[in-house]
């Protein structure tokens, strides 16, 4: 039997990983994750448990806590919606890439074979989609394609890695506020409007998987038979439109969605800028440029994916409505 560390446990992904893995019945799985304790009942009694902060330990302290694990996976971080103080480019790689590449090298030492990063899909646009200079433009992208380009290069001496590049995950986790809260006030507020083209056609998507799937996708991913790389994954593109339309269904609103020309979409985005600004902070999306990727649709065909780490089918609609319907 193998075993397994997961850091980031109570979020919302490691959550997921954590009842993957154990419901296997072939991993020993340990969770690392930031204060405060959930209540009791929430964790999977089947799993350790250990609550601090891993980057306020010593390299010998981490050290010692991973000699004897198998694998290490890194569900951690901060999200791409933090606003931080200026500049937000220090502040992104400093929370999210050191801390992976360091980690890397002293599992390494510690003799785990394989380290996992749970990583943005926004990666996988910056390559397709050269012309767009998403790094330059976006703090959180630019750490973002860094954390995974630093560590496939630690990739050797007894260490395998893999970067899954996430879509938008969706789900629930016991006791826990859906991280979508934000997201709801502002469609009740209307601050969600839909973009429209020249003809009045709302364009622009994405794409989304659920929770369970990526708990899925790492256990595929801790087969010494998958290739260390990068994987692409998702399940279901949705329009934006379609994906407002679920989650005002689920909120039971009556409020109405605008529709804004692009035009109207980037005065709003250079006042928010602005207000940033005004505050001393710098977004992790640079609004303005932000507009451009909110009309594209991202969405992706994720057959590699899927046929190499063999996550299952999941109704990704139905995961919409539970959280939204919580919020």
């Amino acid at each position: 039997m193998k075993s397994v560390c997961i850091l980031g446990g109570t979020g919302l992904i490691g959550y997921a990983a954590t009842k993957a893995f154990l419901d296997t019945e072939d991993y020993r799985v340990t969770t690392f994750s930031l204060p405060p304790v959930p209540e009791d009942g929430v964790l999977d009694a089947r799993a350790k448990h250990h609550f601090g902060d891993i980057n306020e330990m010593s390299d010998a302290e981490i050290v010692k806590f991973l000699k004897g694990y198998d694998i290490f996976i890194f569900a951690g971080g901060v999200n791409a919606h933090y606003i931080p103080k200026k500049p937000a480019k220090a502040f992104f790689f400093q929370a999210n890439v050191e801390p992976v590449q360091h980690l890397a090298q002293l599992a390494r030492q510690a003799g785990v074979s394989r380290f996992i990063l749970c990583t943005s899909f926004y990666n996988y646009f910056h390559a397709l989609w050269p012309d767009m200079q998403l790094t330059e433009l976006h703090p959180y992208i630019y750490a973002s394609v860094e954390q995974e380009m630093r560590l496939l290069a630690e990739n050797g001496n007894g260490l395998e890695t893999i970067a899954l590049r996430l879509p938008y995950v969706v789900g629930l986790v016991p006791g826990r506020v859906s991280a979508w809260k934000t997201y709801a006030k502002r469609l009740q507020r209307r601050e969600f409007p839909l973009y429209v083209d020249h003809h009045n056609k709302a364009t622009g998507g994405s794409c989304y998987m659920t929770a369970k799937q990526v708990g899925q996708a790492l256990v595929g991913a801790a087969s010494e038979d998958v290739v260390p790389k990068s994987y692409t994954l998702g399940w279901r593109n949705i329009s934006n439109e379609a994906f407002l339309m679920q989650a005002k269904c689920a909120l039971q609103s009556d409020i109405k969605i605008k529709t804004l020309t692009f035009r109207e979409f980037q005065v709003v985005a250079r006042k928010e800028a602005h207000e940033i600004e005004l505050a001393g902070r710098e977004a992790g999306f640079e609004p303005v440029a932000y507009t451009e990727l909110l009309t594209r649709a991202l969405y992706v065909n994720p057959i590699e994916a899927l046929d190499v780490l063999d996550y299952h089918a999941d109704n990704v609609e139905k995961a919409i409505q539970e959280v939204f319907t919580t919020l």
